[in-house]
């Protein structure tokens, strides 16, 4: 149901006020973000120096330095939008990768030991008989229809969109800009995926190759890179097509929740891929502050959240 045009006015007015707090605000100030941000990426990236150094995890590190010699220079010779690589709120999004990252893992790993009483003996060895070839191609096909599922709650859920508006809020859609997400909103969809993967019992290294291959194509579809992959359409999805899942054209709202097989949206109904234009421009309709404090803070205050 549409609202009166008051009602509007005033939500209007509710997020502006919102906003110009936000603005006031001594810790909004640039030189403090700057400075206290700058401080923060450099103690973390220095902690997971060290423990990659001892303990042999490269995790991040090779994640930043995979988009640095990779999808830059990709980004440069094909941009699909004019954009500078010191772009607006890119510190912001560093930290994302960064923090969020190390956030999301945490719980987690005290978590799954928990459930491991969850898994079916009989189920994990019909699985695990299985040649391996054939148990990648399945944990890919459930992977991507629970990604499907728990991708499209938390644009129908409002208290669960609050959290994933963050990710939504990006303005500046690149590859850095991928890995924007609220803690809350990557803890909901590890555990919307991770549970029934874990029950059903397919082998770790399997689930690894397919959680590997998916973050690293995560990067591709949301870099800043023109080219459009047509041969690809409706088999696999492509830069074009998840662009279109962050662009603020209304008729391309909801849809394309696919992270890597089109086939969920074509089956569910929400496939989106015009063929006369292209996507963009990309955000939402509601305030997001642009540091990662107040994105963090943001989904819990009492605002109207829309699309």
């Amino acid at each position: 149901m549409s609202k009166a045009p008051e009602e509007n006015l005033a939500c209007e007015s509710s997020e502006k006020s919102d906003y110009d707090l936000w603005m006031k605000s001594w810790w909004y100030d640039t030189r403090i973000r700057m400075v206290v941000g700058g401080l923060c990426f450099i103690g973390v990236m220095g902690a997971y120096l060290i423990a990659a150094i001892e303990e042999g995890e490269y995790g991040i590190l090779a994640f930043i330095a995979i988009g640095i010699v990779v999808l830059i220079p990709l980004e440069r010779l094909m941009p699909r939008h004019s954009m500078s690589i010191l772009r607006p709120q890119l510190l912001t999004d560093i930290l994302h990768i960064v923090f969020t990252n190390f956030l999301g893992i945490l719980p987690l790993i005290f978590l799954f030991p928990l459930l491991e009483f969850l898994r079916s003996d009989t189920l994990v060895e019909i699985i695990q008989s299985q040649p391996q070839w054939l148990q990648i191609v399945e944990a890919l096909f459930l992977t991507e229809f629970l990604i499907y599922w728990g991708h499209r709650i938390t644009h129908v859920v409002p208290v669960l969109w609050r959290f994933h508006s963050v990710h939504h809020s990006v303005a500046y859609l690149d590859w850095w800009a991928g890995e924007r997400r609220h803690p809350i909103d990557g803890y909901f969809m590890v555990l919307f995926t991770g549970i029934p993967l874990l029950i059903t019992g397919f082998n770790l290294t399997d689930l690894l190759i397919v959680g590997l291959f998916n973050g690293l194509w995560d990067m591709t579809i949301h870099a800043n890179l023109g080219w459009r992959l047509k041969f690809m359409d409706r088999i696999w999805v492509t830069t074009e097509y998840h662009h279109w899942h962050h662009s603020l054209d209304k008729e391309a709202r909801d849809k394309n929740y696919a992270g890597a097989l089109p086939i969920m949206d074509i089956l569910f109904g929400t496939y989106h891929l015009p063929d006369d234009r292209s996507p963009g421009p990309y955000g939402i309709d509601t305030h997001m502050p642009s540091t990662y404090v107040g994105q963090l803070i943001q989904p819990f205050k009492a605002t109207q959240y829309t699309r």
